[in-house]
Order: structure tokens, then sequence, then C-alpha cells
């Protein structure tokens, strides 16, 4: 089980970014309060967490996915990896989205010098959006290859660090010490996500606000509530 009891470890260490993840689940439970859309950002495999977060019971419904398959290496690894080295692309993802000052953005990149990630953030911030990044600590004072040169944390409003080693490989092999394996990153930001969302809609239901929030679909009610919250932000979601 040295995976679970290593990730175990890990999870310990996230409770070290407390004070930014009540922070990230205040500003999220003010921009939902004022009818904003909260945007994730997935490309690479990032696009999993974008996926995690959308229309599903429990998950809020004014979360819109920027996901992009054509860096999700399913139409191709080699289209995916160039796009994800030609800086203004990031422009391009964010822009073909409705985002206003009252949004908030989440913008995952281990590195945090992904070029993608960097254009995002920064065509946000033109928008008056207000960046979340979710950044490994120990790559986040490396420079990027971006033209700014900034690092995603350089740019975003609030930045949480994904606790793992730089290279994202949690874990060695028995004999060959050098050979790496067992990616984290991922699974960790799912994690912090979850514990922002919860913590967001806590802060709502004590503002007497219900958090749009999907429910099961068990029955006909639940079926109409979640009808009607994807009525509400129709206009905002794309894929609404």
């Amino acid at each position: 089980m040295k995976y679970i009891d290593t990730l175990s470890l890990l999870l310990e260490e996230i409770k070290k970014e407390k004070e930014y993840i009540e922070k990230s689940a205040i500003k999220t439970a003010e921009s939902i309060k004022n009818g904003g859309i909260i945007h994730i950002l997935g490309f690479g495999h990032y696009n999993i967490l974008s996926l995690e977060f959308f229309f599903r019971p429990g998950v809020f419904a004014c979360i819109n996915p920027i996901w992009d398959f054509s860096t999700s290496y399913m139409d191709g690894i080699l289209k995916g990896n160039f796009l994800e080295r030609i800086e203004g692309y990031g422009r391009v993802l964010i822009n073909n989205h409705n985002l206003s000052s009252e949004d908030i953005l989440y913008v995952i990149s281990y590195t945090g010098r992904d070029l993608i990630a960097i254009d995002s953030a920064l065509e946000a911030k033109k928008k008056d959006v207000y960046t979340i990044g979710l950044i490994n600590k120990e790559n986040s004072d490396i420079p990027s290859k971006h033209s700014s040169k900034k690092n995603l944390r350089d740019i975003c409003d609030l930045v949480i660090f994904i606790p793992g080693p730089s290279n994202d490989l949690l874990l060695s092999l028995e004999k060959d010490k050098n050979f790496r394996t067992s990616p984290v990153s991922t699974i960790i930001s799912s994690i912090i996500l979850h514990e922002i969302f919860y913590e967001t809609a806590c802060i709502l239901e004590r503002m007497d606000i219900i958090p749009p929030l999907f429910r099961l679909g068990s029955d006909s009610k639940e079926d109409d509530i979640n009808r009607k919250l994807i009525k509400i932000y129709k206009d905002k979601i794309k894929e609404y």
C-alpha cells in the first residue's frame, strides 16, 4: 500500500494551505452570490478536473469547464504537445467562453510554467476576473518560457500550493531508485477543489442562500430543480 500510504502524508500537507483554501471558498461564495460563474481551466491531463466538477450530483451548477480536447491527447499526443507549446493558445481558450468581472477562474498547473495556464490567467485578468492558481511549491519560483518570463504564481490573485515532488512522481521502484512512477497531481488537485467547493456551499448556507448544487435526480422534484438550475446558467455556460 505504498502509494496510498505516501498519498496520505501529502493529504496532511494540504492542511498547511488552510488559509488560502478558506480565502478561495469565501471569494467563490461571493461570486456565486453575485451571479458569477466558476470557471475551471483544464488542459492536458487536467481536463479530468474540469470534468470532475461538471454536471454531476453535489457539484455547483454554475461551474463552467474550460476544457480542451485538442490538448487532452484524445485527439493525438503530437497535436496536444504541439498546442501546449504555442504561446497565445490559452488566450483563445479563454475568449471562447463568456467571462465577466463577477466570475472566478481556477487554473491548475503543477509546474506553474505551462504557456496555456499563463496565457489564460493573463487574459482573464484583462477581463477583471479573479484568478486562483493551483501550483506545486517546488516549481513556483522557476521562470517560464513565456515571453513575460512569469510563473503562474506571479499572475494569479491567490495561489494554493499542491504538495508533492517537483516532477509529480511520488514513488521510486524498489531496485532502481532513479526510476520514478506514480503521478499524484490530478488526485491532490481534485481533493483541494472538493474541499474549497464544500466550504463554499457551507458559506452560502450561512448566508441563507440555497447553494446551486445539482441534485441526484432520483425523483421528479429533483429533476425539476436540476432543470431550473440549468435554465438559470444556460446563457453563461457554453456546455448547457
